[in-house]
């Protein structure tokens, strides 16, 4: 299956370290860098890139061990990634560039703005992986680890795409249907040791996840998912990351579960799409 992004062109980028593959649409404004979560690819905001690329000059990114970039055993901590997204702002971008993280595409856009570019402009964290080094505790089990055991199980069958969409499908009815052929392509892609690492907890947190959120230094907006709905940010947890400064803000998206961009663009953009006019 050919990436899904009409009018992009695509490319690879060699950080020293490892093939980034990216894609980059129309120059129609500001510079928006889209990053991916775990077990997708440049492609997972199909829902929103056409609400975005004719007011902005769209790039989305393979992050390292998916999609057509490289694989780097035992090199996929939060601040690997980091490095990947700045050398792509400082070598693709190279304007003031808003950063948009899904998933752990946030996580790894908050380590990145530890130590940020000089180009960073502003970053919007949906539903982000901004775990200390223990996951917080739910009161009931995590559907989104769920899905993630699931998806293992489905690689390590060694199914084809051809096998495994049926089932993607099966378990996902009310997604769009290019989604099971899309998402088989993704995990097949992927490397899997990536997934172990989220499945067994051991895919590294943060030291201090509220003093690093604390420490940013661009406007922020944080978009958590409901955590009854599928979102992995528990209102609990959160309320003790978010920190007392003008520039940050966290919006609860109501009803949505983690995948809000794919699942619930109707709730997310009228939220984002201000926020971005103001800031970008």
């Amino acid at each position: 299956m050919p990436l899904l992004l009409n009018g992009f062109t695509d490319h690879t980028i060699n950080t020293g370290e490892v093939e980034i593959g990216y894609s980059v649409g129309p120059d129609n404004g500001p510079t928006l860098l889209l990053c991916h979560g775990v077990t997708s690819r440049r492609d997972g905001f199909l829902r929103v890139i056409d609400e975005l690329v004719g007011s902005y000059r769209v790039i989305t990114m393979d992050q390292r061990g998916h999609g057509f970039s490289g694989h780097t055993p035992d090199a996929y901590d939060r601040f690997d990634h980091a490095r990947d997204i700045r050398f792509v702002m400082e070598n693709v971008c190279k304007v003031p560039t808003v950063v948009w993280g899904h998933s752990m595409g946030g996580g790894n856009s908050v380590a990145m703005a530890t130590d940020p570019p000089a180009n960073l402009k502003a970053i919007v964290l949906e539903d982000p992986a901004v775990f200390g080094k223990v996951r917080p505790v739910r009161t009931d089990s995590s559907p989104t680890v769920n899905t993630f055991q699931v998806h293992l199980g489905l690689i390590e069958q060694g199914l084809s795409v051809e096998e495994m969409a049926p089932i993607l499908q099966a378990d996902n009815p009310n997604h769009p249907e290019y989604f099971s052929s899309w998402k088989a392509e993704c995990l097949l892609q992927m490397d899997a040791d990536i997934l172990r690492g989220v499945v067994g907890g051991t895919y590294g947190g943060f030291d201090d996840p509220a003093a690093i959120l604390a420490g940013i230094k661009v406007p922020v907006l944080l978009l958590q998912a409901d955590p009854d709905a599928g979102g992995i940010l528990p209102d609990d947890y959160i309320g003790g990351l978010i920190p007392d400064n003008e520039t940050f803000t966290m919006n609860k998206i109501v009803g949505a579960g983690h995948n809000i961009n794919r699942e619930f663009p109707e709730l997310m953009l009228p939220v984002v799409l201000p926020w971005l006019a103001k800031h970008a």
